[in-house]
């Protein structure tokens, strides 16, 4: 006749063993259903209609606004690691962006309007750019210079797109030849 002891360990390893047996068949089956769920609503999924618009001539319509460039110092080698913030007008950031290993940034998209841009460079001097309209596509903010060595402020206007000149046209003389 088995022991008291005997016994007990009998139940308690049967019931390690037991519990251990569902507790795999318990993942297993959760495993299963989580898998299930995936595959089904992937499957389900709306496919996204396609926003990509084109113009007459078949060239992707920029629907994009945002802020981007290149910073390099003054031997134009590119600036690793300098970022730049766009300022809404409550002073709170609107989007932001780093340089990569060719000194060329990008910040993500923002709406149209007029804001601050500040570049901060790894050695947390920054240049302001006040007034910087941004317009559907990417307007660039361009720096070749070194480092400030003190918090700078410099107007959009240095960083502006000039106007094409207009060709200039020979003058007539009085009468009438070139």
């Amino acid at each position: 006749m088995p022991t008291a002891k005997k016994y007990l360990e009998y139940c308690v390893l049967l019931v390690v063993k037991t519990a251990f047996l569902n507790m795999k068949k318990l993942v297993a089956f959760t495993f299963c259903l989580f898998t299930t769920g995936l595959s089904i609503a992937q499957n389900t999924a709306k496919p996204q209609p396609a926003t990509a618009a084109t113009t007459p001539a078949g060239k992707p319509v920029v629907h994009k606004s945002a802020i981007g460039g290149y910073i390099r110092d003054a031997r134009n080698r590119p600036l690793i690691g300098v970022q730049a913030f766009v300022y809404a007008a409550d002073s709170s950031i609107n989007s932001s962006g780093f340089t990569d290993s060719m000194g060329h940034y990008e910040t993500n998209s923002t709406f149209a309007g007029n804001y601050l841009v500040k570049i901060v460079y790894p050695s947390n001097k920054a240049i302001r750019i006040p007034g910087v309209p941004i317009k559907a596509g990417i307007t660039d903010i361009s720096i070749k210079a070194n480092p400030p060595e003190a918090d700078t402020t410099i107007p959009y206007t240095v960083f502006a797109p000039k106007p094409p000149e207009k060709a200039k046209t020979p003058k007539k003389k009085a009468d009438g030849h070139q």
